[in-house]
């Protein structure tokens, strides 16, 4: 049974530390877009972050497994934000997708 309680204490500790990205503003509301762009510039600055630990830190094998783990959960709470991003767009009548990725085909560099 302690394993249990030690469990609920980590979910509930991490949840604690999840929050700070949810956006409370209503979807439909001009400080919702405030909100929205303060969470989603800090989970994206932290994911950078990341990747240059990543890139210019010599990390031991447990470290590099925990950094991991940290830029898997940025990239499913950028994917909550860009989830409600579509969601309050779609309340304002714009529908589509934005998010365009380009090939190599279609970029096209002179030098």
């Amino acid at each position: 049974m302690k394993k249990s309680n030690s469990l609920d204490m980590t979910l509930l500790e991490e949840i604690t530390q999840l929050e700070f990205f949810l956006v409370k503003k209503p979807l439909n509301s001009l400080e919702f877009w405030g909100e929205w762009q303060e969470k989603y510039g800090k989970a994206t600055l932290a994911k950078i972050a990341l990747k240059k630990i990543a890139k210019t830190r010599k990390l031991s094998h447990e470290e590099f497994a925990k950094l991991r783990t940290m830029m898997g959960v940025y990239e499913d709470v950028l994917k909550y934000l860009e989830q409600l991003k579509s969601a309050a767009l779609s309340l304002k009548g714009v529908v589509g997708n934005f998010n365009v990725e380009l090939d190599d085909e279609d970029i096209d560099l002179d030098f």
